[in-house]
């Protein structure tokens, strides 16, 4: 009988790509959205979908003792990082207590499984100067990133309590799109750069707001790990595996390892859509980090994980993802149009 995982915010960005992958894998899956940020038809229909606000633990209690379930993929929550500087309440209620809820829905149902979205932002600016690894001391510099690490401190003291076991991923920066331009990142108001830097060379951004080129850095900006949102999946196909084979728990960083500064994305971007970006510094956001670069030894040792997607590729599936859908609404709430 194939296993079955829930996946929370299974109707986000690498909620909804997760989905496909570990379908394709052979798992059931059955997806968990109150679309407030998702969109419904990014799920795979092969998928069972259920409209709810996880947050409310009864109603979620509720449905999980009507399912079979083998593990929860948490992937529901708030992302964005200078949001959350404004509004800390918000970011705390959605990724801390909204956390809880789904944790004290798998006690009462006795769900034994859990696999978390986490942020290699934990770090800080503790991997400036040298790759961080699991082991890197965390120092959050903002509110997400710090509801993030609440968030893994929170499953480790439960699933010792409840006898659970977890598995818990850290992102470095994930882009990227389907390669067949099925599927990609819809915000309205994305803050990622590579969708932002594609928005702007087709005519959807007037220009480019690189923030900051005054950093310690080789070009004076911030440097970061990109990882294709397809390799994201991969690995948590693969953890999902390890997870279910009774393994103990455990803590991945997920990244490429090569940083690429601001400057070298938009050097990348030109490049790729053989187009001139336009583009204009500004001042720093609050709670950017200089330097963030990943070690993913553990993963690739113990998941068998490699990554198999280039930056170009990522910019390229993202930019024909974005020029696909143009002029031709994907999603019902026409986002690419605004």
């Amino acid at each position: 009988m194939n296993q079955t995982i829930l996946i929370t915010g299974g109707a986000g960005y690498i909620g909804s790509h997760t989905t496909k992958k570990m379908l394709d894998y052979g798992f059931n899956v059955i997806v968990v959205d109150d679309l407030s940020t998702g969109y419904r038809e990014a799920v795979d229909n092969r998928a069972e979908f259920y409209q709810l606000d996880v947050t409310d633990k009864t109603e979620f209690s509720a449905l999980l003792s009507k399912l079979q379930v083998d593990a929860v993929l948490h992937c529901a929550g708030k992302i964005i990082v200078k949001e959350s500087m404004e509004q800390p309440f918000d970011y705390y209620n959605a990724n801390v207590l909204g956390l809880q809820m789904v944790l004290e829905a798998l006690v009462e149902n006795n769900i034994k499984n859990i696999m978390f979205s986490s942020t290699a932002s934990v770090y800080g600016d503790n991997c400036i100067h040298s790759p961080a690894t699991e082991n890197t001391p965390t120092s959050p510099v903002n509110p997400y990133a710090e509801t993030k690490l609440a968030g893994e401190k929170l499953i480790h003291w439960v699933a010792n309590r409840y006898d659970m076991k977890y598995v818990i991923f850290r992102y470095f920066n994930v882009a990227g799109a389907e390669l067949d331009a099925s599927n990609g990142l819809a915000m309205l108001n994305t803050t990622h750069i590579i969708p932002n830097a594609n928005k702007t060379i087709l005519g959807q951004n007037n220009e480019l707001l690189i923030f900051g080129n005054d950093y310690d850095t080789k070009d004076g900006t911030c440097i970061r790990d990109y990882i294709h949102v397809l390799d994201l999946a991969n690995a948590h196909t693969l953890g999902m595996r390890y997870l279910l084979s009774g393994n103990d728990s455990n803590l991945f960083n997920l990244g490429t390892e090569k940083g690429y500064s601001v400057l070298e994305i938009v050097q990348k971007v030109e490049s790729v859509t053989k187009q001139t970006l336009n583009y204009r510094f500004v001042e720093r956001r609050n709670g950017d980090p200089a330097n963030i670069l990943a070690n993913c030894i553990k993963a690739k040792e113990i998941l068998g994980w490699q990554p198999q997607y280039s930056l170009e590729q990522i910019i390229k599936s993202d930019y024909e993802w974005r020029l696909k859908h143009k002029y031709s609404p994907f999603f019902s709430k026409n986002l690419l149009l605004s």
